[in-house]
């Protein structure tokens, strides 16, 4: 793995942690949690995304977080269904 890519990884673990610790659902990043809290018309969403949006420097950026989320979730499901048994049949 290179060193950006570590960076990266590190930075998203903080991130998920960070959110995890006020409140979030596991994997859920502080961008998706406040882009789906803006999608939802609340107020801490229309305060944060704003605010988030221009640290990023994309005004899409926590939308496109919720994306990002779910896509990491569902890669993580993929790979354990590949480590599970087999399911018995009826």
């Amino acid at each position: 793995m290179s060193l950006k890519g570590y960076v990266f990884n590190v930075a998203l673990g903080l991130d998920v942690l960070a959110s995890a610790i006020l409140g979030g659902m596991p994997g859920e990043t502080m961008s998706g949690r406040a882009g789906t809290a803006q999608a939802q018309g609340k107020l801490r969403g229309r305060i944060f995304a704003p605010i988030i949006n221009f640290i990023m420097g994309s005004p899409t950026h926590c939308v496109d977080a919720i994306a990002g989320d779910v896509l990491r979730a569902q890669a993580v499901i993929a790979d354990d269904s590949r480590n599970l048994p087999p399911t018995p049949s009826a």
